[in-house]
């Protein structure tokens, strides 16, 4: 009789195990985001800063929000659209200020192709861009002198380097 409580204990926690299933976390990277980088315009190999920027990607209602965009930086991340082949991105400089009078907008255009990947249950689908290409509205009053692509063409896989180099 003692022996059978034990086997049975025994068959119960074995059941246990092996039925639950083991937790999946995501540890993949996901859809990778737009690397912007500023750089002076009369100094092209340094770095400038911009100061109270405002981003906001076309499609979505509020402005995007990063605790290094509202402070002066030399380096943004981005979202890019999944949905379409065509993200349009506004910047404005002094945009984060309190004196709307001293804004400055103006508009990034990406148009790319999409692959999505499969990365796992647990992390599902990933998308990646290709043939990434780059341009900006001009206007009377640009803050924004050029912009170059980092590669040629530009492919945004990751997250680990700069996409895209704006001289200002």
């Amino acid at each position: 009789m003692k022996n059978s409580k034990i086997v049975f204990f025994l068959m119960i926690v074995i059941t246990a195990i092996y039925a639950c299933e083991k937790d999946e976390i995501c540890l993949e990277e996901n859809t990778p985001r737009l690397i912007i980088r500023f750089y002076d315009n009369e100094e092209p190999d340094k770095f400038k800063k911009v100061s109270n920027l405002a981003v906001r990607v076309e499609g979505i209602e509020d402005y995007y929000l990063d605790g290094s965009i509202s402070i002066a930086t030399d380096s943004i991340v981005v979202p890019i659209r999944v949905e379409q082949d065509f993200t349009k991105i506004e910047l404005v400089l002094n945009g984060n200020d309190l004196d709307s009078e001293n804004d400055n907008a103006d508009f990034i255009n990406l148009t790319y192709n999409r692959e999505d990947k499969f990365v796992s249950r647990s992390c599902g689908y990933k998308a990646l861009f290709y043939d990434v290409e780059t341009s900006f509205e001009t206007d009377d009053d640009n803050w924004i002198n050029s912009i170059i692509t980092v590669e040629t063409p530009q492919n945004i896989t990751n997250e680990y380097e700069a996409h895209v180099k704006i001289y200002h």
